[in-house]
């Protein structure tokens, strides 16, 4: 029986599906031509996409985990050659001090030291000593000079043997030359050219050089000296 207020001719009692909702129509003739066309179209632009990431942007990734790039393999050779260059060349001020040979690092002050230095560095031994030795050219000439520093066990005996090698012909510490522990062809005596001493809390510094080839200019080779007594942050270091 027809419920009565169902309009005539609506077909609502039959056949239609539970709340009311209606089967969705399937697409036909010139709808399911375009629905495929979408979907080819979907299709060949994921393709696209997976292509660029697999291809493309994989490549920019190419050297990880294998050889590094150019770009860092310069910037390690630059990086070796810096230090190389550090070692064996100093640049403290005015001059540039090369290293000729490397330095003699002992405890034994006495056994490399003459005169009266040696004689009270045998009665107050010392700590440390370091030796050094540079060469440099200063005004077109070229110059041998030593370095030594000695480490003394307190600040007094430190200022007392600064006090004895400053005392002319009292001695003093063997440059590397001199005692043979260095050979350099046609070195000069840096003891017979100019001197300069420094002391630091218990480090003395001690400084000589000379010109090759008989060159002489004291006030030039006094500037030298001064400015090697810098050496000595270096020479501690080591």
């Amino acid at each position: 029986m027809r419920d009565a207020n169902t309009p005539a001719g609506s077909g609502g009692a039959r056949g239609a599906p539970v709340g009311g909702s209606r089967p969705r129509a399937l697409p036909t003739g010139g709808s399911a031509l375009l629905a495929g066309i979408g979907l080819l179209a979907v299709a060949v632009l994921a393709g696209f996409v997976w292509w660029l990431v697999r291809y493309d942007l994989g490549g920019a990734h190419a050297d990880v985990g294998g050889t590094p790039a150019p770009a860092d393999a310069a910037a390690t050779a630059t990086t070796e050659h810096t230090s190389s260059t550090t070692q064996e060349t100093t640049g403290v001020g005015e001059y540039v001090f090369d290293s000729a040979t490397a330095p003699d690092v002992g405890t034994n002050c006495a056994a490399v030291s003459y005169g009266d230095v040696r004689d009270w560095l045998a009665e107050h031994p010392c700590d440390r000593v370091v030796r050094g030795l540079y060469e440099t050219s200063a005004g077109g000439a070229r110059a041998l000079v030593s370095v030594v520093v000695v480490t003394m066990p307190d600040e007094r005996r430190a200022a007392e043997l600064r006090a004895l090698t400053d005392t002319t012909g009292a001695g003093n510490v063997s440059d590397m030359v001199r005692d043979g522990s260095a050979e350099i062809d046609d070195a000069p005596q840096v003891a017979g050219g100019q001197y300069a001493s420094d002391v630091t809390g218990t480090d003395v510094t001690i400084v000589e050089a000379a010109f090759f080839d008989g060159h002489r200019d004291g006030t030039l080779l006094a500037d030298v000296t001064d400015e090697a007594l810098l050496l000595a942050t270096e020479l501690r270091g080591g």
